[in-house]
C-alpha cells in the first residue's frame, strides 16, 4: 500500500500553474524524472506480494506468490517500454510538462491519436500490474487457495487489497496525464482558459477522465474470464513485449526523419493487424502440431 501510494507524489491532480496560492495540486512539483519516479516506486510492491506468500508459512501460498511475482515483474518491462514513445515525442518525464504539451496541441496533441499502441500496451500491462481480471493469478478467488492472501485476514487483508485498489486509481490517472491530455478539454478546460473558478473545472476534468478509466477497469473484471498462466506470460513475452520495442524504433525513425507524426496512427494500426496475424498463424500450427498423430501409433 505504501509504494503505491508513493506514486502519487509526483502526480499533478489539477492545473499546477494555474492553481490558486493556497491550494497546490501536486505534492512534489518540476520533478523531471517523474515517471521513472512512479515505475520505480510501485515496482517496490512485488516484495509484499513475497514476502506476503513467504510468511504465510503455507506452501500453496508460497506457490501463489512467486506466480504473482512472476506476473508483475514480466508486466513492469512492456509497462514501462510503452510510454518510451511519449517521452520521445515530448523529450521529457515530467508529468506536468506532457500535460502542458498536449494542452498547448489541442485534441489532436493529445498522446491517444499519436501513441494509440503504446496507449493500449500500457492499459493492458497495468490491469496485470494491479491484478485485474483477466490478470488476477495474484488472487484466483474460485481456487480453492487464494494466492498469496490466503492466510490473511482482518487489517492485514484489507491493506493488501487496499495497495491494489489504490494501484487502480493511480492507473487512471496515469492514463489521463499520459494519453488523454490531463485536465485538458477543447473549448471548456483549454491552457488559456482563464475565467473564474477554471482551474476547479480542470480538476474535474481530470477526475472524470480518471473515473471512466476505472469503470472501464471494472467493466473488463465483469465480462472477461481469465487467462491461463502460460497464456498470461506468453502475451507478455512474445506479444506486449516485442510490440512495445517495435514502437518505440517507429517513433524513433518518425522523430528522425522529420515525417508527420499521423504515420504513427498507421504504423500502429500495422504493427497491431501484424501481431493478431503472426498470432493466428502461431495458433493454427500449434493446434496441427498438437492433432498429429504420435510416431508409432495408428490414427484415431
Amino acid at each position: 500500500m505504501a509504494a503505491t501510494l508513493l506514486a502519487f507524489a509526483v502526480v499533478p491532480f489539477g492545473p499546477v500553474e494555474q492553481a490558486p496560492e493556497w491550494l497546490r495540486f501536486i505534492i512534489a512539483p518540476n520533478v523531471d524524472l517523474g515517471l521513472v519516479f512512479i515505475f520505480a516506486v510501485t515496482s517496490l510492491a512485488v516484495y509484499g506480494v513475497i514476502l506476503g506468500g513467504w510468511a504465510s508459512n503455507n506452501k500453496y501460498s508460497a506457490l501463489g506468490s512467486l506466480r504473482a511475482s512472476a506476473q508483475v515483474v514480466s508486466y513492469e518491462i512492456p509497462l514501462g517500454m510503452s510510454v518510451l514513445g511519449v517521452a520521445l515525442l515530448h523529450g521529457t518525464l515530467n508529468l506536468e510538462q506532457l500535460v502542458a504539451n498536449q494542452a498547448a496541441g489541442g485534441l489532436s496533441g493529445w498522446n491517444i491519436w499519436s501513441q494509440p499502441l503504446a496507449g493500449l500496451i500500457f492499459f493492458v500491462a497495468a490491469l496485470a500490474e494491479s491484478n485485474r481480471l483477466p490478470f488476477d493469478l495474484a488472487e484466483c478467488e474460485q481456487e480453492l487457495v487464494g494466492g498469496f492472501h490466503t492466510e490473511y485476514s482482518s487489517m492485514k487483508f484489507a491493506l493488501f487489497f487496499l495497495g491494489e485498489y489504490t494501484h487502480v486509481v493511480t492507473v487512471g490517472f496515469l492514463m489521463a496525464v499520459l494519453f488523454f491530455g490531463g485536465w485538458h478539454l477543447p473549448f471548456i478546460a483549454e491552457a488559456s482558459s482563464a475565467y473564474a473558478g477554471a482551474w476547479a473545472v480542470k480538476l474535474l476534468v481530470l477526475l472524470a477522465k480518471v473515473l471512466l478509466t476505472i469503470v472501464l477497469i471494472m467493466l473488463l473484471r465483469w465480462n472477461i474470464p481469465r487467462f491461463r498462466f502460460d497464456q498470461l506470460m506468453g502475451l507478455a513475452w512474445k506479444v506486449m513485449i516485442p510490440l512495445s520495442l517495435a514502437n518505440t524504433v517507429l517513433t524513433m525513425c518518425v522523430l528522425q526523419f522529420g515525417w508527420s507524426r499521423w504515420w504513427l496512427v498507421t504504423g500502429s494500426a500495422v504493427l497491431f493487424i501484424a501481431a493478431g496475424v503472426i498470432g493466428e498463424n502461431a495458433k493454427r500450427s500449434e493446434i496441427s502440431r498438437r492433432s498429429r498423430p504420435t510416431v508409432g501409433h495408428a490414427p484415431a
